[in-house]
């Protein structure tokens, strides 16, 4: 399978639709409530792929969290690598990679964050991407998935996900632990969930 995007041509041509400017509300509001911040792995490896910007990256890198923000496009990763020049000693990096194909360190991730990713993949891709992440990701690890664009809407990306699609194709690897509405960007209201899902 190949996807057609041109995720580089967009990067090249400044067509970051996408870019929101900051760390995703819900992603931060997880971290700041006592009982959902309690589920997510406090050390270790986390994984970001589809990174765009980093903005999310920065936000869950700390001294005990090590993360990799991971994106197809070389022009993305040359911005992220000239905008984060001390990104190595806050304990976070970027990489251009494949997230299907890339070398997954041996022990695995114990975090890994999913947000306007599935999305942005043609949805012949979407068992190889729940498949990718019961493969990285490390027994007892956790993925947060941010679900968007939750409608109806024909063709993409952003291709339309729902609640149950992500049930589907996670359920048989991962525990769900947590799943509510969204506080997301004020343009994406009523179209976003984010859960917390564990390996099994």
């Amino acid at each position: 399978m190949k996807d057609s995007t041109n995720w580089d041509g967009l990067w090249e041509a400044g067509k970051t639709a996408w870019d929101a400017g900051k760390p995703s509300p819900a992603l931060v509001d997880l971290f700041d409530n006592p009982d959902t911040c309690s589920l997510i792995p406090k050390h270790g490896q986390a994984l970001v792929p589809g990174c765009g910007s980093g903005y999310d990256v920065v936000f869950l890198a700390n001294e005990n969290r090590h993360v990799t923000g991971m994106d197809i496009s070389p022009t993305c990763v040359d911005l992220l690598h000239k905008n984060h020049p001390d990104a190595t000693a806050h304990n976070y990096q970027f990489i251009c990679a494949d997230f299907f194909k890339f070398d997954v360190p041996n022990e695995g991730y114990d975090l890994a964050y999913d947000y306007t990713f599935l999305c942005a993949l043609p949805p012949a891709f979407r068992p190889a991407w729940a498949s990718r992440y019961a493969q990285i990701i490390k027994k007892d690890g956790v993925l947060i998935t941010l679900m968007y664009p939750i409608d109806t809407h024909e063709g993409g990306p952003p291709f339309a996900v729902n609640e149950l699609l992500y049930k589907d194709l996670l359920s048989s690897n991962f525990d769900l632990l947590f799943i509510k509405d969204a506080q997301g960007h004020p343009s994406r209201i009523g179209k976003e969930k984010i859960a917390i899902w564990k390996r099994k």
